[in-house]
């Protein structure tokens, strides 16, 4: 009976270790639902300052480079990783900045625009999303019932 506990707590452990010890360093994928997915995956492991700066310009570069055709974004992002895809899409919009493209004209640099994305989408990286003079729940206390 302990040789079968043994190997079936074996198996367990091969079975569920693929789950917790999975981590991805790139994205990757040959098609663009993929690619996101791999996105999905990749964010789980950033700090959050570094979670929104990715968001960012992984949405920034999709929208850039789907206007130079269906596959283009896809091909851009595949085997990159996180920091990779960052200093694309920086050296993407700072090249659309110089170039006069509308879209980007009234951002004066990468930094710049970051700021003011982030500010209208309310993610601020450092910052937590919990509305100012509220308290945290850990600190709260419920009415009517004894301490």
């Amino acid at each position: 009976m302990k040789i079968l506990a043994a190997v079936m707590a074996l198996f367990a452990i091969i079975y569920f270790m693929p789950a917790f010890m999975a981590r991805t360093d790139e994205v990757s994928g040959k098609t663009r639902a993929a690619v996101y997915k791999s996105a999905v995956k990749v964010k789980r492991y950033l700090p959050t300052d570094d979670r929104v700066l990715f968001d960012t310009a992984f949405g920034i570069l999709d929208k850039i480079k789907s206007q130079e055709g269906p596959d283009a974004f896809v091909a851009a992002v595949d085997g990159k990783s996180p920091e990779e895809i960052v200093q694309m899409a920086k050296q993407e919009v700072n090249a659309k900045i110089a170039a006069g493209d509308p879209e980007f004209k009234k951002y004066g640099s990468w930094d710049e625009m970051v700021r003011a994305l982030t500010e209208e989408t309310g993610k601020k990286p450092g910052k937590h999303s919990d509305a100012e003079g509220t308290q945290p729940l850990r600190h709260s206390s419920r009415g009517n019932r004894p301490e």
